[in-house]
């Protein structure tokens, strides 16, 4: 083989190991654990402040009652947009510490889709609660909203595994509630028949797509491993 040819085979294998090491990046999936806990606590506090509301919204007053569900919502909102994202540019690479730190050059997502998000997202919310809109409808755009933003976020923020498997569920999921194969949790309540069943679906969704994702990673980085073309692998040392 001559030289150019030889150089020709190292300048291809480079340009896939990079790639490779792309993948791998945008790949690391467990720091999703991270904030299930937070989606659950606020799906559990929203059922607990609504049903507090409704038995004991008259004692307390009208006043003290909507302060605290205000308070709620804010929260709610805060920790949903973007206490998340700190939460994960802090902590998301802590599973991976022994693989290294990879910073990946995420691009800034402008404030208006978050805008059009959130509308798209609750609104439906709101159109079931005042009879518009009926719960199957209302969970297959919620889901939809959801699943699209995901798709964007995880283009924006490279980490296009994550936002193509948790976006593709939540579609698929949308299409199952649409078609009546799967209906909503019973009971005429909205926090039942509409939130629970909401976020169900979508912590659902997350567990899965951090499993799937993850498995996905290992085996990325194992072809990484096999590669090694600056040096041998390290004997007795484990690839995940």
């Amino acid at each position: 083989m001559s030289d150019i040819e030889k150089r020709k085979t190292e300048l291809e294998q480079l340009g896939r190991l990079g790639r490779l090491i792309d993948r791998y990046a945008q790949s690391r999936s467990l720091g999703m654990l991270i904030l299930l806990p937070l989606i659950v606590f606020n799906a559990v506090l929203l059922v607990g402040t609504i049903e507090f509301g409704r038995k004991y919204g008259a004692l307390i007053g009208k006043f003290w009652m909507l302060t605290i569900m205000g308070s709620v919502f804010l929260w709610v909102l805060f920790s949903s947009t973007w206490l998340p994202f700190k939460l994960l540019t802090r902590y998301g690479n802590s599973f991976y510490r022994k693989e290294g730190d990879i910073e990946l050059q995420r691009e800034k997502v402008p404030i208006w889709t978050w805008v059009v998000y959130g509308v798209t997202f609750v609104g439906p919310a709101f159109l079931n609660e005042f009879n518009i809109m009926s719960v199957r409808w209302a969970l297959t755009m919620s889901l939809v909203s959801f699943a699209v933003f995901m798709l964007y976020l995880g283009k924006k923020h490279k980490e296009q595994p994550l936002g193509v498997v948790f976006g593709g569920l939540c579609l698929t999921e949308a299409l199952v509630i649409v078609s009546g194969l799967i209906k909503p949790f019973g009971g005429e309540q909205w926090i039942h028949s509409y939130f629970v069943t909401l976020m169900a679906y979508i912590i659902g969704a997350g567990l899965i797509t951090a499993v799937v994702v993850h498995i996905y990673n290992r085996k990325v980085l194992r072809r990484i491993k096999e590669m090694r073309p600056f040096g041998e692998q390290e004997p007795n040392k484990s690839d995940t």
